[in-house]
């Protein structure tokens, strides 16, 4: 429960593998294809059942072995795919029934008019289960070898053939990180957890980071002895300041962050944000350009944590006005908000799906927080984690198909990534132990 503790749906898939004619739908909607039909209603667990074929001038290769492991690797790290015999069990077909498509893995070299080798490629082609070639995708090789980097590139190009979203292999998860006795900075790192960087550079407590919906710029607040700010970061320019607070933090000390977030319209103007104003905490959009504030809540009790729709329509945030931290939602343009979770433990962090139909969220059950996935219009709602430790915190994936969260389960708050189901959780960190993370949030973008 990130702020007030300091102030799916299966698939209906259908799978003829024939040939593809692609006739999308708006961006993050329900798929189709023809001729030969696959059908994608929301996001979900379903995914691809495939089986590596190497082919002789492949298993020649002294490599071989280690490049199975890594396309194995990348295959369901996707969470688009499930592998015949994966090293990963969470990613590993149940048998030939689950097979939906062959992928070929053969080495090709090219030569001049001249019979001169000008090049080597790893070819991985999408297959039919009768071996007919779909689409070719192709892996030049340097050296003899490939960077992992490329390989991430081509899945994500599979994975968007076949689904019409882009894979996620190499985005960017930006998030909180507290190293002893240094305050804590806002960092990024990719999927793979490598190129760890500093995003935050300031003598402030860094928290709550936010990414733009085309993932150019991210907002994160500071927290200092003059109170607390939302910063705006476009990576080109000295990042600027949006919004403060106009008490000091030594002298307001009932809402210490009284301003803080936000959520983005997805236009990349607009912020929904948490502000403390004559001393009442509620929540405002605001244009970055015109520096205007406009009041969308007005409770006397905390409103914070807000997370607007996709479809900038449909805000949810958290309320404590019945006593304990509670969902609500709030239809924009309306003045009614209706309470999403009930009961005696506190639900927080609640963050739309990218397609806008589920939600997912932190739930105190049975003295531990809990990841939960709740579909708002139906009232359907799973737990996705559970143990005798803290998981909380979640964010998606840009394609709707994984859930970054943090976990104590090691003794300190970290990063994990699991599948959409609850399965499939890794850590996505190699930070030292004592090192705490936290506030994950995702873009497409890479870094």
């Amino acid at each position: 429960m990130r702020l007030h503790k300091i102030l799916l749906r299966q698939h209906s898939f259908r799978f003829s593998l024939i040939i593809f004619a692609l006739c999308f739908t708006t961006s993050l909607q329900a798929q189709t294809y023809s001729n030969e039909e696959i059908v994608i209603s929301g996001l979900g667990f379903a995914r691809f059942g495939v089986t590596m074929v190497p082919e002789e001038s492949f298993t020649e290769h002294p490599d071989a072995s280690r490049w199975l492991r890594i396309i194995d690797r990348n295959l369901c790290w996707s969470g688009v795919f499930l592998v015949t015999d994966s090293r990963y069990k969470t990613c590993r077909t149940a048998g030939a029934s689950q097979v939906d498509m062959k992928i070929l893995l053969k080495l090709e070299r090219r030569y001049a008019v001249t019979g001169a080798l000008v090049s080597k490629h790893l070819m991985l082609t999408v297959a039919d289960n009768d071996g007919a070639e779909l689409f070719p995708l192709d892996l030049p090789l340097r050296k003899n070898r490939f960077r992992e980097a490329d390989l991430m590139d081509l899945i994500n190009n599979m994975s968007a053939q076949l689904t019409g979203l882009e894979g996620v292999l190499g985005s960017t998860i930006a998030f909180t990180l507290k190293q002893p006795k240094r305050r804590k900075i806002i960092a990024r790192i990719n999927t793979h957890g490598k190129k760890l960087a500093a995003v935050s550079k300031n003598s402030s407590i860094s928290l709550l980071p936010s990414w733009s919906p085309q993932g150019d710029a991210i907002v994160y607040t500071t927290l200092s002895r003059s109170g607390t700010a939302i910063i705006y970061n476009n990576f080109k320019n000295r990042p600027v300041r949006l919004l403060r607070s106009n008490t000091s933090a030594k002298r307001y000390s009932n809402n210490f962050l009284s301003v803080s977030g936000g959520s983005w319209y997805s236009d990349g103007r607009q912020l929904v944000v948490t502000l403390s104003r004559k001393g009442n905490t509620d929540l405002y959009s605001f244009d970055k350009q015109k520096r205007k504030e406009t009041r969308l809540t007005t409770h006397r009790a905390i409103e914070t944590v807000p997370d607007l729709s996709p479809d900038n329509a449909h805000l949810i945030f958290v309320s404590d006005r019945t006593g304990h931290e509670q969902i609500f939602y709030l239809q924009l343009g309306t003045k009614i908000p209706f309470q999403l979770t009930f009961g005696q433990g506190s639900s927080s962090d609640p963050v739309w799906s990218p397609d806008g139909t589920l939600i997912a969220y932190s739930k105190i059950s049975k003295g531990h927080s809990q990841i939960h996935l709740m579909d708002p219009f139906t009232g359907e709602d799973h737990s996705l984690t559970r143990g005798r430790y803290n998981s909380e915190q979640p964010t998606w994936s840009p394609d709707g198909r994984q859930i970054a969260f943090v976990s104590s389960s090691t003794g300190r708050d970290k990063l994990y990534i699991m599948f959409v189901d609850g399965t499939g959780r890794r850590r996505l960190t190699r930070t030292p132990k004592d090192f705490e993370e936290g506030s994950p949030t995702w873009t497409a973008r890479k870094f």
